[in-house]
């Protein structure tokens, strides 16, 4: 069997390196210049240790950077955008750096909420952990019990937050919260209005009124809503439209489990290498960078042309247009680029009547105009001045425009004692030449700030700006990174059935972060390669058992089939034992569900 796959982001990679390993042949295709997993990372190593490196390779003849067995330390990449992952939301993820030997180190970040002022600290460990106060609770008397009063009011609201979210994950929930179509402003609006009066005195059928519907509201709008929207790369309208399944679901899966991160001297580049290597292996042209996809058209006798051409690196002119025919093809890019693919193909099948193949085209096609994405801006730089007081910084910091600063016309006029400025952050010293995203009535940004320490601890941390909303000196700007994120499928269920293809002979799968249930974050770039490759071995198992019945020849085809070869060894799908990233029994048993949504 033949497959293209279009696209080398993880899912792409991952889809590549699964086929691979079962004896396929993959041609492995990425318009850009290097893979896409990693193509904005940054290497922000000393000069001065770059020369000491290069005087090491001399000397030795040879670069010890690039040993897989021993990693150096001192070369300092950082991902972007940054690669940190959660336990329990991201078990297929880490079942397959396990299985490549990506060694990733526990993380429990911390995190420091702020808007005119910081107004909650988040010390890790899913709440676990020593509760801690901003700085301004420790100026009066006052100040401390208003600052234990909210915090007090923010523990209660999220113990609430678990209990639904548990009772949401068994399917246990009122109507009235479980609507499918229920979105977070929904269910908060719903649930707010209960506890504003949640117990009728009898006879009378008065409802006494209780605050804490008003502490539930702003625990969702000042927690809840800036924590996902830098989960997710949304804006707060975006986060309040998103089906509050989506929310429950991950507060679920996520509670009491560890954040991790690679370790030392690993990158998203590392990750890239291992999945791409046996994908290489086969030979030069079978790893294609730098290669457009102009079209795709049904072959004559069943499968799909590829259409294709070098893109020069220094016009936007390409090389002769060339085809590459293969039995199927896998679509790992962006949700719009998959559909343009797929307009071209439909229109192939109809000129030469294949019209079953056309309607499950179509219908891919029109449920990915469905998917919709948001710009995110991702600025790696030493610009302290956009953090809160030393005192308040933590691992990440988040800051959410007060209401009041989408009123005004431009944040880049606004004078540096803004209120909806940090306090230390001083506007005059910065042009307007960094890339910002201004609040307003249409979309409002939470920026997400992490600190990034060096791995040997003896150098300055470097600073990564997910949408920045304030302006960011570009005298200390190391990259800037413009992206594209899929926001949560506003009709997940039927949405991913119509993306995936129903027949086992389909000449097109479609993966990516979009194409799998949740939040699109990099889980979903593995789960959703996973059922690609497993319906398309599927697929080659049904077609090679047909034709061995025909010869009588079926016992030797199983031997010979890559689905049957990962069957027999009790392994998944790539030869990955998907069981590592589930965690202990605690956590599989906190997680299981009478079945599966």
């Amino acid at each position: 069997m033949r497959v293209a796959v279009i696209g080398s982001g993880l899912a792409g990679l991952t889809t590549a390196y699964f086929l691979r390993r079962q004896g396929v042949e993959v041609w492995l295709i990425e318009k850009s210049p290097k893979l896409g997993f990693h193509s904005q990372s940054v290497d922000v190593t000393p000069q001065e240790v770059d020369e000491k490196e290069d005087v090491k390779g001399n000397a030795t003849g040879s670069h010890s950077r690039n040993s897989e067995d021993e990693k150096d330390d001192s070369r300092w990449i950082v991902d972007v955008p940054m690669r940190g992952f959660q336990g329990g939301y991201y078990p297929l993820l880490l079942s397959l750096y396990s299985h490549l030997g990506i060694p990733f180190r526990r993380t429990n970040y911390t995190y420091s909420f702020t808007s005119s002022s910081t107004y909650f600290i988040h010390s890790g460990s899913s709440g676990f952990s020593i509760p801690s106060l901003p700085s301004s609770a420790y100026t009066s008397p006052f100040a401390f019990i208003h600052h234990l009063l909210s915090f007090l009011g923010v523990a209660l609201c999220y113990i609430l937050l678990v209990v639904l979210s548990f009772m949401a994950w068994h399917d246990v929930l009122p109507p009235s919260l479980t609507e499918n179509d229920l979105t977070l402003r929904e269910f908060t609006t719903n649930l707010t209005a209960f506890l504003a009066r949640p117990i009728a005195i009898p006879l009378i059928g008065y409802s006494p009124w209780t605050p804490l519907g008003e502490v539930f509201e702003s625990f969702v709008g000042t927690i809840v809503l800036p924590l996902f929207s830098a989960v997710g790369t949304m804006t707060s309208s975006d986060v309040w439209s998103v089906p509050v399944r989506v929310v429950l679901d991950y507060i679920h899966q996520t509670l009491g489990t560890d954040h991790y991160h690679f370790d030392k001297g690993y990158s998203a580049a590392d990750v890239a290498s291992r999945l791409s290597a046996p994908v290489k292996a086969q030979g030069k042209d079978y790893v294609r960078v730098g290669t457009e996809i102009t079209g795709l058209e049904y072959a004559i006798g069943g499968g799909v042309r590829v259409k294709l051409r070098t893109v020069s690196a220094s016009t936007e002119d390409g090389g002769e247009e060339e085809g590459l025919r293969v039995d199927k093809v896998v679509l790992a890019t962006q949700a719009s680029v998959a559909k343009m693919l797929l307009s071209g193909l439909e229109k192939s099948l109809k000129e030469w009547g294949e019209e079953k193949e056309k309607v499950k085209v179509g219908v891919m096609r029109n449920a990915l105009g469905k998917v919709q994405y948001r710009e995110t801006i991702v600025i790696t730089h030493r610009d302290t001045s956009i953090l809160p007081p030393i005192a308040n910084r933590r691992d990440i910091n988040l800051f959410l425009p007060p209401a009041s600063a989408s009123s005004s016309s431009s944040r880049r006029t606004k004078s540096p004692s803004s209120p909806s400025l940090p306090s230390n952050h001083n506007l005059s010293q910065h042009t307007a030449s960094t890339p910002l995203f201004d609040p307003s009535e249409k979309g409002i940004y939470t920026m997400a700030t992490q600190i990034i320490q060096s791995p040997r601890g003896d150098l300055e941390p470097v600073l990564q700006t997910t949408n920045p909303v304030i302006p960011i000196n570009p005298n200390k700007v190391l990259s800037i990174s413009r992206l594209e994120r899929a926001l949560p499928l506003k009709r997940p269920t039927e949405t991913i059935h119509a993306l995936r293809p129903n027949s086992p002979n389909s000449l097109v799968y479609l993966v990516g972060s979009y194409a799998y249930p949740g939040i699109p974050l990099l889980e979903g770039c593995v789960g959703s390669a996973k059922l690609a490759v497993e319906n398309i071995l599927a697929s080659d198992k049904a077609a090679r058992e047909k034709v061995a019945k025909l010869d009588g020849s079926a016992k030797k085809e199983k031997k010979r089939v890559g689905w049957f070869a990962w069957q027999r060894g009790g392994l998944g799908v790539g030869d990955v034992d998907w069981d590592v990233g589930r965690g202990s029994r605690i956590v599989r048993i906190w997680r299981w569900r009478r079945k599966e949504q």
